[in-house]
């Protein structure tokens, strides 16, 4: 496999829990692998019943507390995840990171090289998605060998590791530098490393070997979400959808914007969410609603939401309109 699933540790934490009945939970790029997990388990735990989670697992703010009891689990093994920033399941839950196995090549680095010469900064920020976050040190003194002055920035918690971040939290990129590099797959971190430094992003893809320079498709972004938040200036009828996944709840936020908003008298209404699709934001619409605001998960409105034809924003949008303040652009909060 090309992750490494611990499988041996797995083990070791069932048998010390004298688990007998456990949900296993992956992500959507990891279910693929499930099965396959659950063969090598029953090897050496015959009487442990393994349960798939087969409904989507979005990160470690959302964890199967609710089905681990109803299907009678002891123990929850979540996969690809590190625990959230500021919630930890009260549910046993052991994590397990399934590191990815693939290393960069030489060709991936000189690519890397190759974007980052296009720009005049000599201080570049180092950051990585859980899977790949080892390679941070080979990439490191690669490009310190090139003259470059590298900084690889601290987490948001003790569980995570240095240069980690994730699509809501990019704490480890509020290093001062001119070019921020992440080491992910796919365009979800490094769009959100964008949003969050507004500074030139690099993304290093392990699985395609090579760099690719996304800055103009994060301005493309701004662009969209400028134009939502000048679509909701003055705008007097507010939706906040309280998301109640368990680590995506957050009630103070909620507060601070439902009085923030009817303190300048507009009419604010609270729905309460766990998975927010278009069709569910078309269902609640009427004419007199003008504007939704999402408070369970920041990327829900910049990559699922976007086209809706109201506008949909984060809280960090919502907190610009309320201090009129365009700038900077805030993502995320």
């Amino acid at each position: 496999m090309s992750y490494n699933f611990e499988e041996e540790r797995v083990i070791k934490e069932i048998r010390e829990k004298n688990a007998k009945r456990v949900l296993l939970q992956f992500p959507e790029g990891l279910k693929y692998f499930s099965i396959d997990i659950v063969k090598k388990l029953r090897e050496k735990l015959p009487n442990v019943n393994f349960i798939i989670s087969g409904e989507p697992s979005w990160g470690a703010c959302d964890i199967a507390e609710d089905e681990a009891q109803q299907v009678n689990a002891d123990l929850i093994i979540h996969f690809g995840h590190t625990p959230y920033t500021w919630y930890y399941p009260k549910f046993p839950t052991i994590f397990i990171n399934a590191e990815s196995n693939l290393d960069i090549s030489e060709n991936a680095l000189h690519s890397l090289e190759n974007d980052i010469s296009k720009y005049n900064g000599r201080k570049i920020s180092l950051t990585a998605t859980l899977q790949h976050v080892r390679l941070l040190s080979k990439i490191k003194s690669f490009l310190e060998d090139k003259g470059y002055d590298i900084v690889i920035g601290k987490p948001s918690n003790r569980f995570m590791f240095d240069g980690q971040v994730l699509g809501c939290d990019y704490k480890a990129a509020e290093v001062e530098a001119d070019i921020y590099v992440i080491v992910s797959g796919g365009l979800f971190h490094a769009l959100g490393l964008g949003l969050a430094t507004n500074k030139p992003t690099i993304k290093l893809d392990p699985y395609l070997q090579k760099s690719e320079d996304i800055t103009n498709d994060v301005r493309k972004i701004l662009k969209v979400r400028y134009g939502k938040i000048l679509q909701a200036l003055d705008k007097r009828s507010w939706v906040i959808i309280q998301g109640v996944k368990v680590g995506q709840n957050r009630p103070n936020m909620i507060k601070y914007f439902y009085d923030k908003l009817t303190e300048k008298g507009y009419d604010v209404f609270t729905v309460t969410n766990k998975v927010l699709t278009l069709d569910i934001l078309r269902n609640l619409d009427r004419n007199y609603i003008d504007v939704f605001l999402v408070t369970s998960c920041p990327r829900l409105p910049i990559d699922d939401l976007y086209n809706y034809e109201k506008p949909v924003l984060t809280p960090g949008e919502a907190k610009m309109i309320i201090n009129n303040s365009l700038e900077p652009y805030i993502f995320p909060w």
